[in-house]
């Protein structure tokens, strides 16, 4: 791929370091005029409606002009991907022109990237910055979307949406994530997609982003977002994307002995099938990824998956069909029977494997 969508280089993740040294400073915003405060949107129960949120723009934080043009694309985003920024939850307020050029550096002169990644950024203050250049005026007009470089493989048809803070253990500010959902809910209008085409980041990759607690909450993101756009709408008809778990070490049970035995089936050496994710089979995704190209994490998330569960005949034998067995032993599946006999397809393909994984 070419600069503007990696498939490698140094993770987004390495940002900690920079902000965590950062000086703090107030909200005090440029947009675009010195001096102008921009109010966090209120965290109300109910919201009148997806209405245009205020958004600091490039111009307002006083972004450094890309290394090279960005691509416009003339077609519309199919989904909306949701991010962490994995720096530390400061209880001190950062200037959000300060995290959004931070990042915007870290990008640009670490990562190699010709602008931030990212399309748009919310603070834990619930303030609003563009990040990529155009990201807002391309929203505005509603049919056409800057490629980003915030996920490989989906930064051609998806809005990233940066979070600032870390939520492997902790929830976002109500504040930060109200304005999530009103964005959320302007870019599902102005792009016409359904609630139900937010991701989380892991979704894709081999990563822990948006954080444990952030993921947890994206079904709630999702049924919000639909209240947004039609009031009094049947949220139980919300749907959540068929997605992929994550596995990462020290985790142990029937997901992680699926996945030891995909690894073996695909030739990974030293793999113990003993469900428990242990330092061997951290060992073994490295390997693994690394033969495919993907970041080298030692976490089996929605960049390996796809990869490590081939289709599965019925009958094939050997150690993918034992990974459809230690899944039909938790029961999950079409008459799963306690892992009597074969209860699935004939064939086990993605959708298969992801009822079978528990995210189906």
């Amino acid at each position: 791929m070419g600069r503007n969508d990696p498939s490698r280089g140094v993770s987004r993740r390495g940002l900690l370091g920079v902000a965590a040294g950062l000086v703090v400073g107030g909200v005090l915003l440029t947009d675009p005029h010195p001096g102008g405060r921009i109010d966090p949107v209120a965290a109300r129960a109910v919201l009148p409606g997806p209405a245009r949120p205020r958004v600091l723009s490039c111009t307002g934080w006083r972004a450094r002009d890309p290394s090279e043009p960005v691509t416009i694309l003339a077609r519309r985003p199919s989904k909306i991907i949701v991010h962490h920024t994995a720096t530390r939850n400061r209880d001190d307020p950062l200037a959000l022109s300060t995290l959004a050029r931070a990042i915007q550096d870290f990008h640009m002169d670490t990562n190699g990237w010709i602008d931030s990644g990212h399309h748009f950024l919310i603070n834990r203050q619930g303030l609003l910055a563009e990040g990529r250049h155009r990201s807002l005026e391309t929203l505005l007009g509603g049919r056409r979307m800057v490629e980003g470089t915030h996920c490989p493989d989906q930064n051609g048809c998806s809005i990233g949406i940066e979070n600032e803070g870390t939520y492997t253990e902790s929830n976002p500010p109500p504040g930060q994530f109200a304005v999530l959902r009103v964005l959320c809910a302007f870019t599902c209008l102005q792009y016409g997609l359904r609630p139900g085409e937010i991701y989380g980041h892991r979704d894709f990759r081999d990563t822990a982003c948006p954080g444990d607690r952030l993921y947890a909450l994206l079904p709630s993101l999702r049924r919000s977002v639909a209240r947004l756009l039609k009031p009094g709408v049947d949220v139980r008809t919300v749907n959540s994307p068929a997605t992929w778990p994550l596995l990462r070490i020290a985790d142990r049970g029937p997901q992680v002995l699926a996945a030891q035995h995909l690894l073996r089936a695909a030739g990974v050496p030293g793999v113990v099938a003993d469900g428990q994710f242990g330092r061997a089979t951290v060992d073994g995704v490295y390997d693994f990824q690394r033969r495919h190209g993907l970041e080298l994490t030692g976490m089996i998330g929605g960049g390996s998956w796809p990869l490590l569960a081939v289709p599965v005949r019925r009958g094939q034998g050997g150690e993918a069909e034992l990974a459809v067995r230690a899944l039909l032993s938790t029961g999950r599946g079409p008459a799963a029977g306690g892992g009597q006999g074969w209860t699935v397809p004939d064939t086990v393909a993605t959708p298969a494997w992801q009822r079978l994984l528990g995210t189906g």
